[in-house]
């Protein structure tokens, strides 16, 4: 399972490798800020929040997060993919945990079975939502995952 991840980490690095573009920083350019709002972020948490923080790498990869109080945050990853990465994608979420993510997205399945981390596909397109915060993370991460699944095109 460690080789797989590792193998999905490259094919999702490449294309950021590829574009030869130096990330860019600023939350305006990053779709991942379109999807996740602040009001998302602070609901999630429980707590206000600070941020965005942006980034770009074109190649349809960008990510967005929030921040709480201590290590309190939400990050969203955005990535588009063309259909082979997306295949090798579904096959290996389908052997990982869904308990209670039915109907929400084309694929959607935990990173984990600590659930602070859940990864979903809309079409072509892959987010991953990471949450750190106090308390069980469940509830809290599907409720931005439904808001971001609703704003992803």
């Amino acid at each position: 399972m460690r080789s797989m991840a590792s193998l999905v980490a490259v094919m999702l690095a490449t294309p950021i490798v590829l574009s030869g573009q130096a990330p860019s920083r600023d939350p305006a350019a990053s779709p991942a800020c379109a999807y996740l709002s602040r009001d998302d972020a602070a609901a999630a948490l429980g707590e206000t929040v600070t941020g965005p923080k942006g980034v770009s790498m074109g190649g349809g990869t960008s990510s967005c997060e929030y921040s709480g109080s201590g290590i309190h945050t939400v990050h969203l990853n955005v990535i588009a993919m063309d259909a082979a990465t997306m295949a090798m994608y579904k096959a290996m979420c389908a052997q990982k945990g869904r308990d209670g993510l039915t109907g929400l997205g084309d694929v959607a399945c935990w990173y984990n079975d600590k659930h602070g981390e859940l990864q979903v596909v809309k079409g072509t397109t892959f987010f991953s939502i990471q949450l750190r915060r106090s308390g069980d993370p469940t509830e809290a991460i599907k409720g931005v995952a439904r808001k971001v699944y609703e704003r992803v095109k």
